[in-house]
């Protein structure tokens, strides 16, 4: 393959994020890797639509999204917490539907769909909202002062209920391994731990790695550039 081939990296967001979080990513890329953030229904640019209920409903409409490109040209797939199973299952999809599969997914900061879990005892979605908003801090993803605007909780509450009783409620039907690498991104200081990371290995036909970086869930909004680094090597390797 020649490095003059650009290849589209979809990019999924975690659990009531948008594709707006990605805003800063594709800058630390080269020209051969372009940046495409994807919004579901209810979320940033779609925020009129209906939430979906299901994760199968959502990876059927990001593989929608995709497919344009993947019918005419190399892509991969990044997704961030829910987003990475969410890349998971689009892929899964595609191979069902006999399209056009991605050269790589990176899954970053997710167990594998059969060791999910959100740290717990009980379901996230079900939590009263000042629980579930001790959880969502908990996690890093979210600025402080943000999230403590009244309007802000209002706004995202009807977003993390649904994904997180969507993700809560995902039983997908065991499947032979994805002909397609996965690599797994993990913080360091995550509860997704590097033993879990690689069990992403068990779902690949194709090989992988895993990669650790400083940080807990959401250490990717510190390592934006070496995370794109990360990403645009193993796209494309040295020679």
């Amino acid at each position: 393959m020649q490095h003059s081939e650009t290849t589209t990296l979809f990019c999924i967001p975690h659990a009531g994020g948008n594709g707006a979080y990605y805003a800063l990513f594709a800058e630390f890329f080269p020209h051969t890797v372009k940046v495409v953030p994807l919004d579901l229904p209810g979320k940033g640019r779609r925020c009129r639509e209906p939430l979906p209920t299901s994760m199968e409903a959502m990876g059927r409409d990001l593989l929608e999204q995709m497919l344009p490109t993947a019918q005419t040209s190399p892509y991969a797939i990044f997704g961030h917490s829910m987003g990475g199973l969410l890349a998971y299952a689009s892929a899964r999809l595609a191979r069902e539907a006999a399209l056009p599969l991605p050269k790589a997914l990176f899954i970053s900061a997710a167990a594998t769909p059969d060791k999910v879990h959100t740290g717990m005892d009980r379901p996230v979605s079900a939590l009263q909202p000042g629980e579930l908003w001790e959880y969502v801090m908990r996690m890093g993803g979210t600025p402080p002062g943000v999230a403590l605007s009244d309007d802000f909780k209002r706004y995202m509450e009807p977003m993390l209920v649904a994904d997180f009783s969507a993700l809560e409620n995902w039983r997908p039907a065991p499947c032979q391994p994805l002909p397609v690498p996965i690599h797994a991104c993990i913080g360091n200081d995550d509860t997704v731990t590097e033993n879990e990371a690689r069990l992403w290995h068990q779902f690949s036909s194709a090989g992988g790695t895993v990669r650790g970086f400083r940080g807990g869930h959401f250490y990717i909004q510190h390592h934006w550039r070496e995370l794109a680094e990360h990403i645009a090597r193993t796209l494309y390797p040295a020679g």
